[in-house]
């Protein structure tokens, strides 16, 4: 008896099932050959079609925005002119008609800046810079050393190597300090004979100090009674 019902309900289930899948069969063609009969028919055409936005309603929220007039200015390009040949005439978005004449007119003067210019000999020379280096003042005298015995008591005093000395026919002459000043910042530049007198050039020099074996300065010359003059150089 169970039996005889549970195949009665499979067979009722079996047949709604198909009603269903049938039914959905038939709205699926009504719905298709509605949507055809209500589709606007294209003419074959090269065209691309176009709507006409004439008369239509902007949607709600939505703002139009204008092209604003193109103003011409009279300020002229700072672009490099560009010369097309065979150009006749150039249009302007503001539509203007500008031929290359005009474009001539119109445009700056080029100024050349490969020349250049040499002053001449009438003209003034131009002052050179001085210069910012200064020679620095310290009093200093020069020591003679004519004998021997003068020079092994210098050398008493005095460290680092001197040259050999013939005192026969030579002298030693030494720079030494009339102030605070140590006496190797002098460095004798040269010795000569000039109007009568040994003129002896020097200079001062403070850098390196540390450096200096010899506490003097010294060179050898020959000898000769004449004045001495000290001279400065940089």
């Amino acid at each position: 008896m169970n039996t005889k019902k549970n195949l009665l309900s499979a067979g009722i289930l079996i047949v709604v099932f198909l009603a269903g899948v049938a039914a959905m069969r038939v709205w699926d063609v009504y719905r298709l050959a509605r949507a055809e009969n209500n589709t606007v028919s294209v003419h074959a055409t090269d065209s691309l079609l176009t709507i006409n936005m004439k008369n239509a309603d902007m949607p709600e929220g939505v703002t139009v925005v204008e092209e604003p007039d193109y103003v011409e200015s009279d300020v002229p390009s700072q672009l490099s002119k560009i010369n097309v040949p065979g150009m006749e005439k150039i249009i302007t978005r503001s539509g203007r008609v500008v031929t290359p004449e005009e474009e001539d007119e119109d445009s700056e003067s080029v100024v050349d800046l490969t020349h250049t210019s040499t002053p001449s000999a009438d003209e003034p020379a131009v002052p050179e810079p001085k210069s910012s280096i200064s020679m620095i003042n310290a009093p200093v005298a020069v020591k003679l050393i004519k004998t021997a015995d003068e020079y092994k008591a210098f050398k008493r005093t005095a460290r680092g190597s001197y040259p050999v000395a013939d005192f026969s026919k030579q002298d030693v002459l030494v720079l030494e300090s009339t102030s605070n000043l140590p006496d190797k910042v002098f460095e004798i530049e040269g010795v000569r004979e000039e109007d009568g007198k040994m003129v002896v050039t020097y200079r001062v020099s403070v850098f390196g100090l540390d450096k200096k074996t010899n506490t003097h300065s010294a060179v050898l010359i020959q000898k000769r009674d004449l004045p001495m003059e000290l001279k400065q150089v940089l």
